[in-house]
């Protein structure tokens, strides 16, 4: 069967429940796109941060750490679609959605991980997104460049913070992430 463009709108989230489940999707103002796999160096760098997140939060008895689960944010003001959705990388969330995140109770720290130096997208329309979804923390790992680049939310707009080692997420003191680590998954 050959689909045509209205079968990939998504304009409501019955729409979105029934994007075929054999693929992960990001909804744009109303288009499904199916997100690619990762690389190698993507997944390396993922597992890492993961297991570095998962094993701190553990320690201190509270916290989650996801890999590409839904994060509805609300669509743009010029758009009349009801649902937004974005399928980052990792996120890391004091609490457990109990299917995907929604409008209203976003996680405390989004992670993208560039799969090219470029990221547009991620530096553009996501991290648009993200400040929309209230989401107070959001970085951009670049494993190429073996860089980390850490925003904050303020008064709606993202603001880049000085590079600090080890990282340290707002919303979780005592996480400490160390990109030497990170990176070293990578030789």
């Amino acid at each position: 069967m050959i689909a045509t463009a209205e079968d990939f709108m998504v304009m409501t989230e019955a729409d979105f429940d029934r994007l075929p489940e054999d693929g992960v999707f990001e909804v744009v103002q109303g288009r499904a796109i199916l997100l690619p796999g990762n690389e190698i160096p993507d997944q390396k760098t993922s597992f890492a941060l993961s297991a570095g997140f998962s094993r701190q939060l553990a320690a201190l008895g509270r916290g989650y750490v996801f890999q590409a689960v839904n994060v509805m944010v609300p669509p743009p003001e010029d758009w009349y679609g009801e649902i937004q959705n974005r399928v980052p990388d990792l996120v890391v969330s004091s609490h457990d959605p109990k299917d995907r995140f929604r409008p209203g109770t976003p996680p405390e720290l989004v992670i993208e991980i560039l799969s090219t130096r470029r990221g547009n997208v991620e530096r553009t329309e996501k991290m648009d997104d993200y400040a929309r979804a209230g989401i107070a923390e959001y970085w951009i790992v670049n494993p190429i460049d073996r860089v980390f680049e850490v925003y904050y939310l303020r008064d709606g707009d993202y603001v880049l913070q000085p590079s600090a080692t080890p990282l340290r997420p707002q919303a979780f003191p005592g996480v400490e992430i160390a990109p030497a680590e990170i990176w070293a998954v990578l030789d």
